[in-house]
């Protein structure tokens, strides 16, 4: 593939900064290094940009020490508090102007402390399918404040940035490169943090349904679950219609997706998203490879991106 770029991925949570790094050489993709660090303390987009900067290049120094970045192209997924997300029908006659505005709109109605005109937002268009009558938009927007801080850090550091993206579209980019989904009919995946849990569906490979929930606590979990899974309120979802849910996240355990598997009779998988991709030699004693490869799947999905 002529004029592919080495491109790095980063994650960034309220606690770690973590990256993957994909060459292309000998007519291949590497997988040159994955990695994280933590921060000196909790990371809060809300303080000084003086002090968010100073955080990110400290983790950000601590990665260089360990191995060198030899891309200069670099891309960024952030954490689902960042982005403001909402699946709404639209009418597909509508001009992109007029529809940008209609989605502004909506906006304004759900997420009233934050003016429309300050968030950056990205929309894709669901056509109506076997499972919703309606089309629909799926809007991610973030403020721009924050997509200027990345810019700024990015300068900084004389990098390139190309993208920057929520960190379950970016793990949902990551599964689809490693699963063949255009052949799996409805297909689910689950991300889970601390604090959130999303639900993606795609249907023969594209993405039909995106939803991000924040449960009070761990024990709400199996019930979102369940309710997204069998009774949806936008989808006509039934017990038993879906088999299989890929599910990723940070410190997503075997024994987790044992017991998601048991108590809603679907088979959860925790995927590895390195799993088509040729890694370097040095990456084998490698603990974030070996062990914590499914919490990468945002800064891999990110580093595979080509467009």
């Amino acid at each position: 593939m002529t004029g592919f770029e080495d491109h790095a991925g980063f994650t960034i949570s309220s606690s770690k900064l973590q990256v993957v790094e994909i060459s292309y050489k000998a007519d291949q993709f590497t997988l040159e290094n994955i990695d994280e660090a933590y921060f000196n303390e909790a990371l809060n987009f809300k303080d000084k940009e003086t002090k968010i900067s100073s955080l990110l290049q400290n983790a950000f120094n601590e990665l260089l020490i360990k191995k060198p970045l030899k891309s200069k192209s670099v891309s960024f997924t952030l954490p689902f508090e960042f982005f403001c997300t909402a699946q709404i029908p639209y009418d597909d006659t509508l001009l992109h102007s007029d529809l940008m505005r209609e989605l502004k709109w909506e906006l304004s109605l759900l997420y009233p402390f934050i003016s429309p005109n300050d968030l950056v937002i990205q929309f894709y268009e669901i056509e109506k399918n076997i499972l919703n009558d309606l089309n629909t938009a799926l809007v991610l927007a973030i403020p721009r404040k924050y997509l200027q801080i990345i810019y700024n850090f990015c300068t900084s550091n004389n990098l390139k940035l190309k993208f920057v993206d929520n960190i379950h579209i970016a793990s949902e980019k990551a599964l689809a490169a490693n699963v063949n989904l255009a052949d799996k009919g409805l297909t689910g995946s689950v991300y889970l943090t601390t604090k959130y849990l999303s639900v993606i569906f795609t249907l023969n490979g594209k993405i039909i349904y995106f939803k991000v929930i924040q449960p009070k606590d761990a024990s709400e979990v199996l019930s979102h679950l369940h309710k997204e899974l069998t009774s949806n309120e936008m989808l006509k979802m039934n017990p038993g219609l879906i088999e299989k849910v890929y599910i990723t996240g940070d410190d997503i355990s075997n024994s987790l997706t044992n017991t998601l598997s048991d108590s809603l009779k679907i088979d959860f998988i925790r995927f590895n998203p390195f799993d088509n991709i040729k890694p370097s030699p040095a990456l084998f004693d490698n603990y974030c490879f070996s062990e914590k490869f499914n919490s990468f799947s945002p800064a891999a999905g990110i580093a595979y991106r080509l467009a």
